[in-house]
């Protein structure tokens, strides 16, 4: 007993010590994956100081309100969600791109009967599980409305994320209300969480299982009969094995599961028997789960091809690429995919990752590490403003300002996200100190540490990868927060000590906000997006070859004004680019016999354009498009129904990060809230 004692604080540790790493990371997020300026550590520091001392408050607000009141206002606060959803789904639809766009393609040829699996799924075997799941979400939606895309999609996100956040809202609610209720505010004001939402892929699939798995475990740690014992186990082994078989990296998942049962008692009363039997079960549930996913997916038409997928080693050595901070590299992917059979790849891969080893050496190789680590874990968006970078449908007033909206919705990202690092890694210590862990801080701190290592170690790294320690740490700061009552207790003995807080933030605010004026002066030329069709860049490359004289028209709707359209790569042709708009009418045309395909244009009004390419020279010429038979854009390439030109409208905008106006206003609403807080945490005195 002492033993499993021992490794559980010793666990708790190490969680902590992940926890206080990642705090430092995140104030300095790397800059590499976005295009726009972080805020200087200070300014973070100070922000999320202020974003934690709201939750301070909230949570004092929230836990003096009547039992009546309390159960109202998580009806309301359900409610309030509930509506924010809705609005979202129905004003932003995302439009499927790279990996999506394959996965999207072929559920909806097999939803049409066809067997036949584009060669993406035999480079990338990990998303047929998650293309059969959609297959079936997308058949539900013909039946029950009449559409399987764009709203149903999201309504269907939104209402599987809902499941899983409910699971983990009567856990909390179970011992205490206002941390139910605190859980509910702070996971409205997630950004990741309908960045997400919006984004049909696996990400979004295999969070609520990993959700819905913590409160399965809960319930099984407090079984007492055989029969509760059985029937939680087979739930919590059915949630674990569906998230693996999703998203193979959740096996850090069923790792953290039984480390944490043996580890740490169960109310059974033969403890013994709930560990050797989800063990057990587990194990069973994941040969047979497995053969199930590969029974159905040969019913469906897809068998493997060994020389065509990717080996394990060729993602091991693409990320440790020095060249790269360990995320994805086309070019490394290109080169195994060149190898004709499966040892040629594996063979490949191993010499790639032993060249790459050798020439970094030992400081090299820390160093890389430092970099991976960075990239997971630094960044509290989460890749939210990457995963989706074009909309089928969106507001105006957000495609125009997409930019600025994004840059303040990031801060507000990474400002939270250092708050909610803060206080679980104060609840960890909290709980090493009291020598006794709880099984839900244990088994999500052990599924935080072993997808870290998964990814910085061995894997790709990227940000979305880590977005289930996002949701992980939301829950853990609603069960975990706590009032500062040394603070609050030596402020009643001191009528001085708010002024001088007061002073002192003033001051510490004017530093940060001297530190951050080149928001205001350094220029960002990123063009706002009108129109994006990108598909034809990844993996594929497909083409529509026009012969002399041929001609190829693109319809498109801008919604916003343009002056600027690049086509596939943007390379020179013999030829002739034309512009009319819907009227038939000619308002801009290239000149000369060679143009490119990357033009700046008189600034056009918002309405239907037909873009055409005219091939003027002797040779043929390859345009990049995209075969798909859902609409990539509303219309596609004229006498090709289901074919889409590779391109992109944009609006120049060069101008500062912030003006001067946004820059004030951001940094006053920030004195004026630390003010407040100060104020409220001195007078509102109470304990809780």
């Amino acid at each position: 007993m002492k033993i499993r004692h021992d490794i559980t604080v010793t666990l708790g540790g190490i969680i902590s010590l992940g926890l206080l790493l990642t705090f430092g990371l995140a104030l300095w997020p790397v800059t590499i994956r976005v295009d726009h300026d972080w805020l200087k550590p200070l300014a973070l520091l100070v922000a999320s100081a202020l974003y934690l001392g709201g939750v301070g408050l909230l949570f004092r607000f929230l836990h003096r309100v009547t039992p009546r009141t309390s159960k109202w206002l998580a009806w309301g606060l359900w409610g309030i969600f509930l509506l924010v959803q809705v609005w979202v789904a129905t004003t932003w639809v995302a439009a499927p791109r790279a990996d999506l766009y394959f996965v999207h393609q072929q559920a909806l040829n097999l939803l049409d009967g066809s067997h036949h699996w584009n060669a993406y799924f035999y480079t990338y075997p990990n998303n047929v599980n998650f293309t059969l799941l959609l297959s079936g979400i997308l058949q539900l939606g013909r039946w029950l409305v009449g559409s399987e895309s764009g709203v149903w999609l999201n309504v269907v996100q939104f209402a599987w994320l809902d499941l899983g956040l409910l699971a983990i809202w009567h856990q909390l609610r179970r011992h205490n209300p206002a941390r139910a209720n605190l859980f509910m505010v702070l996971i409205m004001t997630a950004v990741p969480f309908y960045a997400y939402a919006l984004n049909t892929y696996s990400d979004t699939a295999v969070i609520p299982l990993a959700l819905l798995a913590i409160a399965a475990f809960r319930h099984l740690q407090r079984a007492t009969t055989w029969e509760q014992i059985t029937v939680r186990s087979i739930v919590l082994s059915l949630l674990l094995v569906a998230a693996y078989l999703i998203k193979a990296n959740f096996i850090v998942l069923l790792i953290a599961a039984v480390i944490t049962l043996w580890v740490r008692p169960n109310q059974s009363p033969h403890p013994g028997f709930t560990r050797s039997l989800l063990t057990l079960v587990l194990l069973a549930t994941l040969v047979v789960g497995g053969g199930l996913a590969k029974k159905t997916a040969r019913a469906n038409g897809y068998v493997t091809d060994p020389n065509q997928a990717l080996p394990a080693m060729s993602w091991v050595a693409m990320s440790w690429n020095p060249a790269t901070y360990g995320q994805y590299h086309l070019d490394n992917v290109a080169q195994i995919r060149q190898q004709p059979t499966q040892a040629t790849k594996q063979a490949t891969a191993k010499a790639d990752l032993t060249t790459y080893l050798h020439e970094m050496g030992p400081s090299g190789i820390a160093n890389h590490l430092f970099k991976k680590t960075r990239l997971f874990l630094a960044n509290g968006t989460f890749d939210s403003f990457q995963i989706n970078r074009a909309y089928d449908r969106a507001p105006n007033w957000y495609r125009q300002h997409r930019a600025t909206s994004d840059w303040f919705l990031a801060i507000w990202c990474q400002l939270s996200y250092l708050a909610l690092l803060l206080v679980n890694l104060g609840w960890g210590i909290q709980q090493i100190r009291r020598y006794h862990l709880t099984s839900a801080y244990l088994l999500g701190g052990l599924f935080f540490i072993g997808l870290a290592c998964f990814h910085v170690i061995f894997w790709e790294a990227e940000e979305r990868y880590a977005l289930p320690i996002f949701f992980l740490l939301i829950a853990g700061t609603a069960a975990g927060y706590r009032q500062p009552l040394n603070i609050l207790r030596y402020s009643e003995r001191s009528s001085w000590l708010p002024l001088g807080m007061a002073l002192a933030f003033t001051g510490i605010l004017g530093l940060a906000a001297w530190q951050n004026t080149n928001l205001m002066v350094h220029s960002n030329s990123e063009p706002v997006s009108v129109v994006s069709q990108s598909e034809g860049h990844y993996y594929q490359n497909h083409h529509l070859r026009l012969n002399t004289r041929q001609s190829l028209t693109q319809p498109f709707t801008a919604p916003l004004p343009f002056d600027q359209f690049t086509i596939g790569t943007g390379k020179r042709l013999t030829g002739q680019l034309t512009l009319t708009n819907a009227q038939g009418k000619v308002v801009w045309q290239s000149r000369g016999k060679t143009t490119t395909f990357d033009q700046t244009i008189p600034l056009q009004a918002p309405g239907t354009y037909r873009l055409t390419v005219t091939n003027r020279g002797s040779h043929t010429i390859a345009l990049q498009t995209a075969p798909a038979t859902y609409p990539l854009l509303p219309q596609a390439i004229q006498h090709h129904p289901h074919e889409y030109l590779s391109f992109e409208v944009k609006q120049r905008s060069v101008a500062p990060v912030l003006s001067n106006g946004k820059f004030w206003l951001l940094f006053g609403a920030m004195w004026l809230s630390g003010l407040l807080v100060i104020d409220r945490f001195y007078w509102y005195r109470r304990r809780i």
